[in-house]
């Protein structure tokens, strides 16, 4: 790695670092010593800021070369940012700065310098996106919206938008991106940014999907493709028809999914990009899991993993063991999915995913079912339904109650019905206490679908509906 700015020790160099104020606050009383003026300090302040700029866009190309770069200014004579030699390299340097790039934006709107205020968040978020470090990518998106409100700049503002509105996603704040999405839609059609239009579409799309607004997420989807074909966004085009294969699998067309899937595979593949044929592989395996194809679903999700391992992509790998672990399952593979599950959830601990750690609890508790143990199917079903009920996700609270509803009532059968067990190591008072409790799980999952109306949603709210009845519960009966 090269090149460093030479007001302030190069970032880098050093074992431990203090933050980017204190280095600031050092050099600026040096200058005092100095007797240098004001105008000097700030010239100085702005070199510094401009170097973590370039620089933090240098860490890029390696980190997540897939994204585009924000257009920047020359870094101007005399100022090298530093330069990186592979991912290694660009990624042990952002993790060292991260404390610095926050104290530079927030430096950068203090000082009035908003281009900068809110070019580097916009930097930032290619990396922000793979890692998730939720909090001060909100702060650094803040911090850039309103530096380009100041500046009166509506397409700085819909990157500032977009890139907060991918944050909310991301940690399942959905109401609150869907407002940011739609405001960053606004800005690029009243400048005429149709790209970024179909790009705000797609983004719109991923939040309902996300909340399973089905036919809503469908008609984004479709409308964003619509523009990127009309563009030659072909990348884009690519990535929009995975979308539309993930949302008509979930809304149980799988003729039309595999034909949505198969188009966005050849399209990934006729452009070297990786990452977009890794993730139309993962839901390739869930389709074919889906039509009784359980040895092609497992093929093609260890292909998906096999590219988030080669790129050493952990949001990738995370997501997508997911699926290798209901491949596994489908292939009776159970300890294999034991360990993609925990690795999964492992991994999105430390992304900060709460969501898809939930999934991956809820995959282990299906793996133990499966296994005959459905005490502990039920431990880890009952973290996953706490998880999913927190992030108000009602779609997988209900599969999570439904599992752990399960679980309990294979337990007490298991037992006899003679201890109540509840599969958390109590014993119930009497024998109808795990059964009690399983229908209660089985009532709530009842609640928490009733505002799906998608063919799986009616699917599983008929199974429940009928477990219920067979335990003479009146939600059997179709009360509500």
């Amino acid at each position: 790695m090269n090149g460093e700015p030479s007001a302030v020790p190069g970032p880098g160099r050093h074992e431990a670092h203090a933050e980017f104020h204190d280095l600031l606050r050092a050099y600026a009383a040096d200058q005092a010593r100095r007797e240098e003026a004001p105008e000097e300090r700030g010239v100085a302040l702005r070199r510094v800021l401009v170097w973590y700029l370039h620089s933090a866009d240098a860490a890029q190309t390696w980190i997540n070369p897939q994204e585009a770069h924000i257009p920047l200014d020359p870094p101007g004579d005399g100022l090298t940012p530093a330069s990186f030699a592979d991912y290694d390299e660009a990624m042990r340097w952002y993790e060292t700065e991260r404390g610095n790039l926050l104290a530079a934006t927030r430096a950068a709107e203090e000082a009035g310098l908003d281009v900068i205020a809110w070019q580097l968040p916009a930097v930032l978020r290619s990396v922000h996106m793979l890692l998730n470090p939720f909090e001060e990518w909100l702060a650094m998106g803040r911090i850039g919206l309103r530096a380009a409100r100041r500046l009166g700049d509506r397409t700085a503002e819909a990157e500032l938008l977009e890139s907060l509105g991918m944050a909310c996603t991301q940690s399942h704040r959905l109401a609150e991106g869907a407002e940011y999405h739609q405001g960053a839609l606004a800005a690029r059609r009243e400048t005429g940014d149709r790209l970024g239009e179909a790009l705000s579409l797609n983004d719109i799309g991923l939040i309902h999907l996300r909340g399973r607004g089905l036919e809503s997420a469908k008609d984004r989807f479709e409308q964003a493709a619509a523009l990127f074909r009309e563009l030659g966004a072909t990348h884009w085009e690519a990535v929009v028809t995975a979308n539309l294969a993930e949302v008509t699998y979930e809304l149980a067309r799988p003729e039309e999914a595999s034909g949505f899937v198969l188009r966005a595979l050849e399209m990934h593949r006729a452009l070297g990009n990786e990452g977009g044929e890794g993730n139309a592989l993962r839901i390739l395996s869930a389709i074919q899991r889906d039509r009784g194809r359980p040895e092609e679903a497992l093929r093609s999700a260890r292909g998906a993993l096999d590219i988030a391992l080669t790129h050493r992509n952990h949001m990738w790998e995370g997501y997508w063991l997911l699926e290798l672990g209901r491949a596994q399952q489908a292939n009776g593979a159970f300890d294999a999915a034991l360990v993609s599950f925990q690795r999964a959830a492992s991994l999105q601990r430390r992304l900060g995913d709460r969501a898809r750690e939930a999934r991956a609890w809820d995959g282990a508790g299906e793996t133990y079912r499966r296994l005959g143990r459905p005490g502990e199917a039920a431990d880890f079903y009952r973290r996953a339904a706490a998880a999913h009920g927190e992030l108000d996700d009602l779609w997988h609270t209900a599969l999570s109650l439904d599992g752990l509803a399960g679980a309990l009532r294979e337990a007490d059968e298991a037992d006899g019905g003679d201890r109540g067990d509840r599969g958390d190591g109590s014993d119930g008072a009497d024998g109808s206490d795990a059964a009690e409790d399983a229908r209660g799980h089985w009532a709530a999952a009842l609640r928490a679908l009733t505002s799906y109306d998608d063919p799986r949603a009616v699917a599983l709210r008929e199974r429940v509906s009928a477990a219920l009845a067979q335990e003479g519960h009146p939600y059997g009966n179709g009360r509500t």
